[in-house]
């Protein structure tokens, strides 16, 4: 839906006392293009019609893109408005030739890969061999109107399709995993072999060229229940087909248009939904009841071991160098020093503040929550104390000039507060190559002309005149300094002048 039509249905449907997000997934659009045309005049949207039909512009270039994209398939939509501004000089938003790129594609069957995937169809595992296992999020609405934003992590038994899930209002951790996995062994009475994930980072830190390194909470939680984990590679959500579905099965039939009261009511909701539909409807795939199937395969998973202590809510956060460590999308400092001290921290989430402490429990430093995105949040002790340094660097500095030059320091740090420690080390310099007292003229000399720079005071040293040293007279009486010279006949220069 596109143009005048789409304005004409938003506003329709806005008079009849529809929601926006209603609005939204009623005709099929996104929500920011509902709210651009909530309250807009039909005025201003004919003043700016041209700004809707952009992608019309792009057709005169139409045989060119195409052309592009078929030479070289990978092309990103990106580079083809790069292109445009290079070779036509022609000015588009990204976002448009995104939109007019892919339809080009679509209409000419232009795909992005060369060379197409190709799938089979992988034989089922044995009976308590693999459970499959990925995160799912989803917006509900609440009682009051307002809306939520709700996380699950969803579990399904390759053998027999036996699903669950659990949900939560904030988003997953690596405690949160642990306590999901441990929920959903109790759910199933018993456990698998095998759990396949995604390279999530709440399961694992890195591959390691397949020596993976797992997150500390997940990796405990696996040693102590002794089962294996298979980490798909990137961009292959295929590997865990099962569960992609899974997910979607309980976007779509158990979430959509769903109340939000609170998490347990909604887990409660999935428990039940779970047994008459999630595990009590035949399997499209299998053609099988889960329910029935699981009830077979039961017998082969593992007994649960029990824990020896169940995890806090704490999160392990690399140290940057900068001092900070990102929670949330947000960053939070840390004490100066910290970087090189302890590379690894632990966080915990107390109400509204985040407590930052050791891996062995040592108390750091705790911050507020920020609410926004992409913010510091700076603690003001936990900045470089530069004040106290130059402080002391100028009292040296003044006690080497014995202290007659107090003001023209004061100055220099005032006007020069950038530079004021290269200005100090440099008058100490002139103390050490000239005197003191030499440097002390230099100075009064930069106060009576009003150059207020260490700079001046070296150049002024530089250029100096130097003192003419006297000569003194030397005695004619000392013989030390009585020279004899050799004495000629006068024939020889009487033959000289006859030679000539």
């Amino acid at each position: 839906m596109k143009g005048y039509k789409m304005y004409t249905q938003i506003k329709h449907l806005k008079d009849k006392g529809f929601t926006r997000h209603w609005v939204a997934k009623q005709l099929g659009i996104h929500r920011k293009t509902v709210s651009r045309y909530w309250d807009m005049p039909v005025d201003e949207y004919e003043e700016n019609l041209h700004c809707i039909n952009k992608s019309s512009l792009l057709s005169k270039y139409e045989d060119v893109l195409i052309s592009w994209l078929t030479q070289f398939p990978a092309m990103s939509a990106a580079q083809v408005c790069d292109w445009l501004k290079e070779h036509y000089n022609a000015h588009f938003k990204e976002r448009t030739v995104s939109r007019y790129v892919k339809q080009l594609r679509n209409d000419n069957g232009i795909s992005k890969s060369s060379v197409p995937r190709m799938f089979e169809a992988v034989a089922d595992m044995p009976p308590g061999k693999q459970m499959q296992v990925d995160f799912g999020e989803e917006w509900l609405t609440r009682a009051d109107g307002k809306r939520i934003k709700v996380y699950f992590a969803a579990f399904v038994l390759s053998h027999s399709r036996y699903k669950y899930a659990l949900f939560q209002n904030r988003p997953y951790t690596s405690v949160d995993l642990v306590n999901a996995c441990n929920s959903c062994f109790h759910f199933m009475n018993g456990m698998p072999q095998e759990l396949v994930f995604d390279q999530d980072s709440i399961v694992s830190i890195s591959e390691n060229y397949g020596d993976i390194i797992h997150t500390y909470e997940f990796e405990k939680f696996r040693q102590e229940l002794s089962f294996s984990v298979y980490l798909c590679k990137k961009s292959d959500p295929q590997s865990k087909g099962k569960v992609e579905s899974c997910v979607k099965f309980i976007k779509y039939n158990f979430l959509k248009h769903r109340t939000y009261i609170d998490d347990e009511t909604l887990n409660n909701c999935a428990i039940a939904w779970l047994e008459r539909t999630g595990n009590g409807k035949v399997h499209s795939v299998i053609k099988k009841i889960p329910a029935d199937v699981f009830s077979d395969e039961r017998e082969y998973l593992k007994p649960i071991q029990p824990l020896s202590e169940q995890p806090e809510n704490q999160l392990l956060r690399v140290v940057r160098k900068d001092n900070t460590i990102l929670y949330d999308s947000n960053r939070y400092s840390v004490p100066l020093g910290t970087y090189h001290n302890q590379k690894e921290v632990r966080l915990k989430i107390n109400g509204e503040n985040i407590v930052i402490s050791t891996t062995a429990g040592e108390f750091i430093c705790e911050h507020v929550l920020s609410k926004s995105r992409g913010a510091l949040v700076k603690n003001s002790n936990h900045s470089r104390d530069t004040k106290t340094a130059l402080d002391d660097i100028q009292s040296k500095t003044d006690l080497l000039l014995k202290c007659q030059a107090t003001d023209f320091l004061q100055i220099i740090r005032v006007e020069k507060s950038r530079y004021a420690r290269d200005q100090f080390h440099l008058l100490q310099l002139l103390c050490q190559d000239y005197s003191v007292d030499e440097t002390l003229s230099a100075i009064e000399f930069c106060k009576k002309n009003r150059l207020n720079s260490a700079t001046y005071a070296k150049g002024f040293l530089e250029h100096k005149p130097k003192k003419e040293v006297a000569v003194l007279p030397i005695p004619v009486s000392d013989k030390k300094y009585h020279v004899t010279c050799e004495k000629r006949s006068i024939d020889v220069y009487a033959k000289v002048g006859e030679c000539q």
